[in-house]
């Protein structure tokens, strides 16, 4: 029997030897049926079934040796040599979009990889980028953890290993784990310091945390090296919008150091963003910084030579620098944009008594070299100071108005409204003895001044609302009222965040302040802070708002928590603010002179789609018909009319239809569409992959996924 044995597996040999694979395994086989201990006959089946591709027969034969002798060299080299297939073929499937076949076929090749441990050899080196590229397929099936899995086990046998570093921090920011991945993305990058899709995902990880700065950091490092890049492009413009609405919120803070960094990083950004400009200008202004307020609005206005509020503003920044020239210049450039600009018209008149309205048409009276304002024979120097005063308070120039007021007072002691309006300035601005003192001194002159008795009064009841609060800061009731106002508008314009934040300012400065407590509760509402809405709603009935509207606001809470559907019964239930929001903007509009900040466009909340596929039936059989079962799944924000793209969109011998696009996809909505294909009887033993792709209403992909089609022919 020896005998026939080596019979066989010497001609298994020659014919192995001369490449006539399909008639050597033969006769392995049947030396191996004689003597199923023969390792010899084993490793060469092995090697003749590697040559025709058939990795699962020759991985089969290579464990049948390896469990005879797990030391034989020969099995353990053609084991090393099959791994090394699998691994080649698995990165082919990847290559090739084929990511489940690319899963299994790195998984098979991890398996011989340990029969190889017992070996002399060291495996690791091969093994790190088997588990490199099994994360990789793993994220092509957005299967995020378990690349993570495979991708942390590559690192462990690499640390220097900058591609598993990329896949594993890209797998954190796709699951969501933003401090997981930004580790990984900056080793990455300390790699390969030019690897522009981790740093555009490292600013990504850095957005959805909250560190703008960072994030503006890594997104412009990228458009550094690939300036075309528009995914980076899109993330920039998020980022730039982040910056501006948050400056636009410090700025109604009165967080002045705080809005300039954030203006200035948008601008970073985008150099040509106009109104970024013109609220860092604005903010400057505010600080009383005018030089660089007259920097940041003179470029806005070579960017917009039509902005009516920059011109109006610069005019402002030059009167802070006492260029009254300059000043009047701007404030009738601003005219030329809108004649009855009133601001203007009225800045005009302080700072140059002899303007008439018609007067912006002509030519500009020379520059005076002092501050000091021009007089003419109708008008006295105390009512020329007091105008100028009242020019630079509206500004909110304090220090400059109490300087013109004390002037028009020192040239007409009996001054009524200087007096009255240097105590409104110190109300303003806390110092409630000396606007008790500006207000008597007032009503010395005039017991019957009517503005003079209701300044006496605002500070009565500044004084008592202080005597309430625990802490020492000073609070009055023009601020409360400002502040309420504000919230209003915030409220009418749909920016709810920054609603809340007025209304709590106002509640702040008085605490009984039950509109601001309802107006309060109305805005946590619609951000979806409900436990906040109700006990706001619960103090604003303890300090007896309307009931009615308590009731209404409570209802409404309730809706919600139910049917998530609040913007639909704020429309129909609490329409009422909306009316109280536009008058207060109006009112905001007609009583400040300096602009407010343009409000900030809200972020949009993008779509976050998922997509699955299934068939009802594993196998395509000619002649009859399966359902493709699509599942949509979207957890980010609302997307109209989403077209389901089929590529390719035709395959021979099937039959099927692009389905309808879907008008609506709301968030955490979930969409299943069934597609019938049919195959023609003769359809052939074969395999196709057909790609679904969701677009959007813009053209953008939304999600991708494959399914492989596997198709026989009708059995007779």
């Amino acid at each position: 029997m020896n005998a026939i044995k080596e019979a066989h597996y010497n001609l298994g040999i020659a014919y192995l030897e001369a490449g006539q694979y399909n008639r050597a395994v033969p006769e392995f086989e049947a030396a191996i049926k004689l003597d199923a201990d023969f390792i010899g006959a084993h490793c060469a089946l092995c090697r003749a079934y590697l040559e025709q591709d058939a990795l699962e027969k020759a991985s089969a034969s290579v464990t049948a040796a390896l469990k005879l002798d797990d030391t034989h060299q020969p099995a353990l080299l053609l084991c090393d040599t099959l791994t090394q297939a699998y691994y080649d073929k698995g990165r082919q499937y990847h290559g090739a979009e084929r990511y489940s076949e690319a899963v299994s076929t790195f998984q098979k090749a991890l398996t011989l990889a340990e029969d190889l441990e017992r070996s002399s050899q060291d495996p690791d080196i091969k093994n790190k980028h088997i588990y490199a590229h099994l994360g990789a397929a793993y994220i092509g099936l957005k299967a995020y953890q378990e690349a993570i899995d495979a991708l942390q086990n590559a690192i462990a046998l690499d640390p220097d290993l900058v591609d598993a570093h990329y896949n594993l921090g890209y797998a954190y920011v796709e699951q969501g784990s933003y401090d997981q991945a930004i580790p990984h993305l900056e080793r990455a990058i300390a790699i390969a310091p030019n690897f522009k899709r981790a740093h555009y995902n490292l600013a990504r990880a850095y957005r959805e945390l909250g560190n703008l700065e960072a994030a503006t950091h890594a997104v412009t490092e990228t458009l550094r090296l690939d300036p075309n890049y528009q995914r980076a492009h899109e993330l920039a413009n998020s980022i730039k919008q982040a910056h501006y609405n948050r400056g636009i919120t410090y700025l109604n803070d009165e967080r002045h150091s705080e809005a300039v960094t954030a203006f200035q990083n948008a601008i970073t950004l985008d150099s040509d963003f106009t109104t970024a400009h013109y609220n860092l200008g604005l903010t400057y202004l505010k600080m009383e910084t005018y030089s660089r307020a007259v920097d940041a609005l003179q470029k806005t206005i070579t960017l917009d030579r039509n902005y009516k509020a920059a011109h109006h503003s610069l005019a402002l920044a030059y009167l802070g620098q006492q260029e009254l020239g300059k000043a009047r210049d701007a404030a009738k450039d601003t005219l030329k944009l809108d004649a009855n600009y009133q601001p203007a018209l009225s800045l005009l008149e302080a700072i140059d008594p002899s303007f008439t309205p018609s007067a912006t048409q002509t030519s500009t009276p020379p520059e005076p070299e002092q501050p000091t304002a021009p007089q003419s024979a109708g008008k006295p120097r105390q009512e020329t100071h007091y105008e100028l005063g009242i020019a630079y308070k509206n500004s909110k120039m304090y220090t400059e108005a109490i300087a013109e007021f004390q002037k028009a007072i020192d040239l007409d002691p009996d001054f009524v409204a200087a007096h009255t309006s240097l105590g409104e300035i110190y109300l303003e601005t806390g110092r409630l003895d000396d606007a008790e003192k500006a207000a008597n001194a007032a009503l010395r002159i005039d017991a019957n001044s009517q503005p003079a008795r209701q300044l006496l009064n605002d500070i009565k009841q500044v004084r008592s609302t202080q005597s309430t609060q625990s802490t020492g800061t000073p609070s009055h009731v023009t601020d409360i009222k400002k502040h309420y106002e504000r919230g209003e508008a915030f409220l009418n314009n749909g920016q709810y965040n920054e609603a809340a934040a007025a209304f709590k300012r106002a509640i702040k400065a008085d605490p009984s302040y039950a509109d601001a407590h309802y107006s309060l509760g109305v805005a946590y509402l619609e951000i979806g802070a409900l436990d906040d809405a109700k006990m706001a709603a619960e103090v604003a009935s303890k300090l007896n708002a309307d009931r009615q509207l308590i009731h209404e606001l409570l209802t409404a809470i309730k809706h919600v928590e139910t049917s998530q559907r609040r913007r639909k019964l704020w429309k129909k239930g609490l329409s009422y603010a909306v009316v109280l929001g536009m008058i207060a903007a109006v009112i905001i509009f007609i009583v400040n002179w300096l602009p407010e900040p343009d409000p900030p466009d809200p972020l949009p909340v993008p779509p976050i789609f998922s997509i699955g596929a299934s068939l009802s039936r594993d196998y395509l059989l000619g002649g009859q018909t399966v359902k493709l079962t699509l599942t949509i799944k979207n957890s980010g924000g609302t997307v109209h009319n989403v077209k389901i793209q089929l590529q390719p969109q035709s395959i021979s011998g099937l039959n099927y239809e692009t389905p309808a696009p879907i008008p609506e996809i709301l968030k955490s909505d979930e969409e299943t569409i069934e597609i019938p294909i049919k195959a023609d009887r003769n359809i052939g033993n074969r395999e196709e992959s057909l790609k679904i792709e969701l677009i959007g209403n813009n053209g953008t992909s939304l999600a991708t996924t494959d399914i492989l089609l596997r198709m026989l022919d009708t059995v007779r």
